[in-house]
């Protein structure tokens, strides 16, 4: 079975363990006999404490320090007793001389021989399992393990140790034990000095008293007196003066927490006065960035409202230009000649454009026209008198229909002079100088 695993740690002058309880045991291979194994509390190597085990046992186990050395002493090797104690008391297991055998006799007798070897106090804490009973492999190893926790209670060691470090621990208990044994001689040869000069002192004392009692001017009962009243007196001035310090440190704390107070205080204005400063400045920021944020919309604005204004959407709609000796709109030619023959439908097209123009520019003004009235219908557009006769402004024309042409040509005319005049006295109003004219 594994056993309890820890290590010795030395915490100024005091030996400690950390340990795992023990676990059960392990059953053996068929046809292999039962052992009972531990480990080492210091170096966790493992040791054979079968009964009876003549120290071969342990082979394959675990070595001392990671080197693979075989433990295979029996239970009664890993015992510290003084020098003194061995065979001093019936009953106890003392260590065996290095290299001995350890008696041969039956499992059974040597456990119960262990057990009784041990007192167990009320103030003792079993780490093992108290459920365990019978004969077997089990019971042996509770028991091993009980008798490990009461020795390790009483020598605050942790038990079992393998030889090696059982002779660690044991040069450094003596070397512990030689420094205390050297302190104890160097207190002593002190207080012997120390005696002896207080004896001194004591013979000068009563050596001066005995001169000045021969003297007879005081006897001692009257010098003893007169350094009791001295005494006195000094006990009732440092009195007054520890009864002023007391007061002079009451006082020194009541202005402590005066200065606490104020001070607290002075933290708490701190921190609102920071506070404020810090939300001023958030709404400082804030305010800054909206306003940045308005003084570029409205140049953005500004920019996009000059550019709607040099915008004239007439003239993107209505591209008026020429072409050589006849006017376009839209690129239609407005005429022909009669060496340049221009198709009837383009004419068509640039008076319906022609017609679509002024009719817009006359409602944009809010412009209606006193004896004519266009009617825009794309390249037969036509042109109405003020008795509703309705005048054709397309082509191709005859010498039978050409007079409607004519008229609406007309027409067309009279209402572009009549926006001509309106916008020369717009302008006139506005003060605008030049005035508009018409160009032709």
């Amino acid at each position: 079975p594994r056993g309890r695993v820890g290590r010795v740690r030395d915490t100024h002058r005091t030996m400690s363990v950390a340990t795992e309880s023990p676990r059960p045991p392990v059953a053996a291979p068929d046809g292999a006999p039962a052992r009972l194994l531990f480990r080492c509390q210091a170096c966790a190597a493992i040791l054979d404490v079968t009964t009876g085990s003549d120290g071969d046992g342990g082979a394959g186990a675990g070595g001392h320090g990671g080197q693979g050395s075989s433990q295979g002493a029996g239970v009664d090797e890993s015992w510290i007793l003084p020098e003194g104690a061995r065979g001093a008391k019936p009953g106890v297991v003392a260590a065996s001389p290095s290299g001995a055998p350890a008696p041969r006799s039956s499992s059974r007798a040597n456990v119960a021989n262990m057990a009784e070897s041990f007192v167990v106090l009320p103030s003792s804490v079993s780490r093992v399992p108290r459920d365990v009973a019978g004969h077997g492999i089990d019971a042996q190893c509770a028991a091993m393990a009980k008798v490990f926790d009461m020795a390790g209670d009483e020598s605050k060691i942790d038990l079992p140790m393998c030889l090696e470090c059982a002779a660690s621990l044991r040069e450094e208990l003596e070397l512990r034990i030689k420094e205390t044994k050297s302190e104890c001689e160097t207190y002593a040869k002190c207080l012997e000095e120390l005696g002896v000069a207080e004896g001194v002192a004591e013979g000068v004392a009563d050596a001066s008293s005995t001169a000045t009692g021969g003297g007879g001017a005081f006897t001692r009962g009257e010098k003893e007196e007169a350094e009791t009243r001295k005494l006195e007196a000094e006990l009732r001035a440092e009195l007054e003066k520890a009864d002023e310090l007391r007061e002079e440190l009451d006082e020194l704390r009541r202005e402590r927490l005066e200065l606490e107070a104020e001070a607290a205080d002075l933290d708490a204005r701190e921190s609102a006065y920071w506070d404020d400063f810090n939300d001023f400045k958030l709404a400082l920021e804030r305010h800054v960035d909206e306003r940045d944020s308005l003084v570029v919309s409205v140049e953005q604005t500004g920019r996009q409202l000059e550019r709607l204004k040099r915008t004239n959407v007439f003239n993107d709609a209505f591209h008026v230009w020429f072409d050589g000796p006849f006017g376009t709109v839209n690129g239609f030619r407005l005429g022909r000649l009669s060496n340049v023959a221009v198709e009837w439908d383009e004419i068509n097209a640039a008076w319906g454009m022609a017609c679509l123009l002024l009719s817009t520019m006359a409602n944009a003004v809010k412009l209606e026209f006193s004896r004519y009235t266009l009617k825009p219908m794309g390249s037969f557009s036509k042109v109405l008198d003020a008795k509703g006769n309705a005048y054709e402004l397309y082509g191709p024309v005859n010498i039978l229909s050409s007079h409607k042409y004519d008229r609406a040509m007309a027409g067309f005319l009279q209402c572009l002079d009549e926006f001509g005049a309106f916008a020369n006295d717009r302008d006139v109003r506005n003060g605008v100088n030049p005035p508009f004219e018409l160009p032709y």
